[in-house]
């Protein structure tokens, strides 16, 4: 495993944590949206340990959709979870009209612990 894969899931665990100390002190929004960038670095990780270098945030969704979800690497469903903590993401930081409520990112964050868990299983972490 290289040095970059490590340093992609050090800033994964780093943004769980975050989150979680987010929705703690009832930044709920802020909370989902951390949440999304702990799942968008564990898929870097996984592209990257493959050998697959993709930055932007819809290429990484659809890299990881097309070389795991797609051949059941990786059950699909945490590829469903990766796009729907990236819309979640998007209302969090751009929508003035639509607010994110606790059981929202609670629920992200359920999602982000198990992506994570998953991405990390299949590292051999």
């Amino acid at each position: 495993m290289t040095d970059e894969v490590r340093r992609y899931i050090q800033k994964a665990e780093h943004a769980l944590e975050v989150a979680e100390d987010l929705l703690k002190d009832g930044h709920v929004p802020d909370a989902a949206s951390k949440t999304y960038y702990a799942m968008y670095y564990a898929a870097q990780a996984l592209l990257n340990a493959d050998g697959i270098d993709v930055v932007k945030h819809s290429a990484v969704e659809s890299a990881f959709g097309y070389h795991f979800a797609k051949t059941g690497k990786i059950d699909t469903k945490f590829h469903r979870m990766l796009m729907s903590a990236r819309k979640i993401r998007e209302i969090a930081d751009y929508d003035i009209d639509e607010e994110i409520v606790e059981p929202v990112a609670l629920l992200k964050i359920d999602e982000g612990r198990a992506f994570l868990s998953v991405i990390k299983d299949y590292l051999g972490l």
